[in-house]
C-alpha cells in the first residue's frame, strides 16, 4: 500500500498537464508544477541548445525559461496547450538572450553523442563524420534567429508548421517561408558536403 506522499507522487505523474496546472493554481500544490517542469525539460533544453549551441548558456537560458514560465502560469489561459505555450515562452526567451547577446563566434560543446558509426568504421570516416556535424551546427548557427528557429522546430524538434506557427505567433505560410529560405541558406553553406 502506497503511503500519502507516495500516492501524492503517483497522482500527479498520471495527471494531464491542465490539471496540473489547476492543482498549482487552487491548491498551492507544488509538486503539480514540479511534474510539468520534469516533464518538458529535456526537450526545452534540447530546443534552447540547438538556438544557442552552446551548453553552458543553454543550461542558463532553459533555467530563465522556466522562470518566467512558473511566474507566468497564473495567467495561462488554457486556450492552447500548455506545452504550446511553454514553447513560446522558451523561444521568446532564447530570441531575447540572442539579442542580448554580443556577436562573438558560436562555441560548440555539443550535447550530443559521437556520430553513430558501424563496429567497422574507418577512424578517418569517424573524423569525417564529426567534420560535417560541426559543419552543419556552424550553418544552423548563421541563419538570423527567427529562420533558426523555424528550422529547430521544424526539421530538428518535429513540430508542424502550424504548431510552430502558434509558438511563433506567425502563420504557417511564414513558418513553411521560413523553412523555405533557412533550406536554401543551408543548401548555399554546405554546398561542397552536398555534392
Amino acid at each position: 500500500m502506497l503511503d500519502s506522499r507516495e500516492q501524492t507522487v503517483a497522482e500527479v505523474v498520471n495527471t494531464p498537464d491542465k490539471q496540473l496546472i489547476e492543482l498549482f493554481r487552487d491548491n498551492g500544490r507544488q509538486d503539480a508544477i514540479d511534474e510539468l517542469m520534469r516533464r518538458h525539460l529535456k526537450r526545452v533544453r534540447a530546443t534552447v541548445f540547438q538556438m544557442v549551441h552552446n551548453d553552458s548558456e543553454a543550461d542558463d537560458v532553459t533555467q530563465e525559461v522556466f522562470l518566467r514560465a512558473i511566474r507566468g502560469v497564473e495567467t495561462f489561459d488554457c486556450r492552447a496547450e500548455f506545452s504550446t505555450w511553454l514553447y513560446r515562452v522558451t523561444m521568446n526567451t532564447t530570441y531575447s538572450y540572442l539579442k542580448r547577446r554580443s556577436r562573438s563566434p558560436v562555441d560548440f560543446r555539443s550535447e550530443l553523442q559521437d556520430p553513430v558509426t558501424s563496429a567497422d568504421a574507418s577512424p578517418d570516416r569517424a573524423v569525417l563524420q564529426a567534420e560535417l556535424s560541426t559543419e552543419v551546427e556552424t550553418a544552423v548557427a548563421s541563419l538570423s534567429p527567427t529562420l533558426r528557429g523555424a528550422v529547430v522546430l521544424v526539421c530538428l524538434q518535429g513540430f508542424s508548421p502550424a504548431e510552430a506557427a502558434e509558438i511563433e505567433g506567425c502563420s504557417p505560410d511564414t513558418i513553411h517561408w521560413r523553412i523555405h529560405e533557412g533550406r536554401r541558406k543551408l543548401k548555399r553553406l554546405l554546398k561542397e558536403h552536398l555534392s
